[in-house]
């Protein structure tokens, strides 16, 4: 392949990817939103996956999808049980960054 056809084929291809990378980019942005207003919440104290959804008007399974991967890199941790439920809380900043 040429160099000016190499050109010319990034140059569509990055035309091609140019809309899924704005989608994307609109998803990420919207993801850090949520994590941030989940994080806001639970720094008013301890809540459940559907308080926490009530709370910022989303889904549950969403709220619960956040919380499993907050808790999976160790943002929050599971506190006491509210019925069924577990509450989540924040895990103090010290204890993060070990």
């Amino acid at each position: 392949m040429q160099d000016t056809e190499r050109k010319e084929a990034l140059k569509r291809l990055k035309q091609e990817r140019k809309e899924a990378i704005k989608v994307n980019a609109a998803l990420a942005n919207q993801q850090k939103k949520d994590l941030g207003r989940i994080k806001e919440r639970l720094a008013q104290g301890p809540a459940t996956t559907l308080e926490v959804a009530q709370d910022l008007g989303m889904p549950p399974k969403e709220a619960l999808w956040y919380l499993a991967a907050m808790r999976k890199y160790g943002m929050v941790m599971e506190a006491a049980k509210s019925g069924d439920y577990f509450t989540y809380e924040l895990v103090p900043q010290d204890s993060a960054a070990c």
